[in-house]
């Protein structure tokens, strides 16, 4: 007999988190990571939301790092793509953006940095679910990372109203 029931057993997703550097990556992981692990070529950390189990790494966006984009990425449920909301849409962005489109996995972008600057983001890729973040304070990162995970379950997705 086993110590638990099967519908006790938590399903892990593994989601991959890019931007470009200093966009806020590391700092929004801390947010919602437990014992986040911090290397020079990538972060990875584990939490627990809504009964799901998740891993989610973030490969650092130095050059000389750019393969590993390539080997965490592999078997990803989803992603977010965190955008330095001072800077925009920068054509590593871009890169970023058909990067994940290609893996054909749900996905959303944080604005981040919305403290500095919380004018709406434009991108040339329309139906991209877009949510205002503020690592540094935490505000709009665990509303994102649920809103991912409604878009990796199919469910419709409604944006919150987030007041700063």
């Amino acid at each position: 007999m086993l110590p638990y029931s099967l519908g006790d057993v938590m399903e892990t997703k593994k989601i991959l988190v890019l931007g470009d550097s200093d966009a806020g990556k590391r700092t929004a992981l801390k947010h919602i990571c437990n014992n986040l692990v911090e290397t020079e070529a990538a972060s990875y950390g584990k939490t627990t939301l809504n009964h799901k189990k998740l891993q989610i790494f973030s490969p650092s966006s130095a050059e000389r790092f750019r393969f590993m984009k390539d080997i965490l990425s592999k078997n990803m449920d989803g992603a977010i793509i965190i955008i330095d909301n001072t800077h925009g849409v920068t054509s590593s962005c871009e890169e970023m953006i058909d990067f994940v489109e290609e893996k054909g996995v749900p996905y959303l972008i944080f604005a981040n940095k919305q403290d500095l600057n919380n004018s709406p983001l434009y991108t040339n890729y329309p139906d991209i679910c877009i949510l205002p973040t503020e690592a540094i304070s935490g505000k709009g990162v665990v509303e994102g990372l649920n809103m991912l995970l409604q878009l990796m379950e199919s469910e419709p997705v409604k944006i919150p109203t987030i007041s700063y």
